[in-house]
């Protein structure tokens, strides 16, 4: 039995996938900015202030985005447990947003989509002449809007990255693995409402973080004001400088071989 448990970790940790394969393009300077993201004619996203989410309730704002941040990953216990049961490892990200959707609150989505709404989008399938077998698609009646499969993943890729939140993506092989994970879920999720972790903020320990930082340039009522893709950029700056540093201390202390180190770590205006 202890071996096929540890077959069944080996399996699963091979699947893991930090990040998605898939390349989706958009402008990240204007993204930072603040401007708004036309993602077809008739479908424009727009970027919440801190304020705004501050107003609309930090809560009730990440859980309306769940149909776009989620994938089937984050919601494979609720699917193994589903009647009939749903492998999570066959369920798409647009099929995720198809089950969501329509069990959150509509209304913080309009921080981000002004002018449509998401009261009857639903899955279908789209045929067309450039490929043999249906896709899917999701589709309003009422708004007579057409979303493929790209579209969606273009549109949930950018509030993904807006708001620095991409979900893991693990797959599993075999009976054995994905009883194993799918058991590891429900430890974790019973541990979580044994300590009444259920209700925590994401942003309150950044926020924190960074207004008692030296140099983070914004006061707490000036935040208000601030883009959550700045504010997002800002939190990743502040650890790339910090740990530039510390690396730069290290090495000039003697106690860090720099020889084994990636150059870019001593650069804090890089990338992240």
């Amino acid at each position: 039995m202890l071996d096929r448990l540890q077959e069944a970790v080996m399996d699963v940790s091979k699947n893991k996938i930090s990040a998605p394969k898939e390349n989706y393009h958009f402008d990240k300077l204007k993204m930072y900015f603040g401007e708004d993201f036309k993602l077809k004619d008739g479908i424009v996203i727009s970027q919440p202030t801190i304020g705004d989410i501050l107003e609309t309730g930090e809560e009730n704002f990440y859980h309306s985005l769940t149909p776009f941040l989620y994938n089937s990953t984050s919601i494979r216990l609720q699917l193994w447990e589903a009647k009939p049961r749903i492998d999570w490892n066959h369920v798409k990200d647009i099929e995720v947003f198809a089950i969501l959707i329509p069990m959150v609150d509509k209304m913080p989505l309009k921080l981000l989509f002004k002018d449509i709404h998401f009261e009857d989008f639903t899955l279908v399938n789209i045929n067309d002449t450039e490929n043999a077998e249906p896709r899917l698609g999701l589709y309003s009646a009422s708004q007579n809007i057409l979303l493929n499969e790209d579209e969606y993943m273009l549109a949930a890729e950018y509030i993904r990255t807006m708001l620095n939140s991409h979900p893991k993506i693990e797959k599993a092989k075999g009976k054995t693995a994905k009883n194993w994970i799918i058991q590891e879920d429900r430890l974790n999720l019973q541990q979580r409402l044994n300590e009444n972790k259920t209700n925590f903020s994401t942003l309150l320990p950044l926020i924190s973080s960074c207004i008692n930082h030296p140099g983070f340039k914004y006061k707490l009522h000036e935040l208000k004001e601030v883009g959550i893709c700045q504010f997002m950029d800002s939190v990743q700056r502040i650890q790339k400088y910090e740990s530039s540093i510390s690396a730069l201390r290290g090495c000039y202390s003697g106690f860090v071989d720099t020889k084994k180190m990636d150059k870019e770590t001593f650069n804090f205006m890089g990338d992240i």
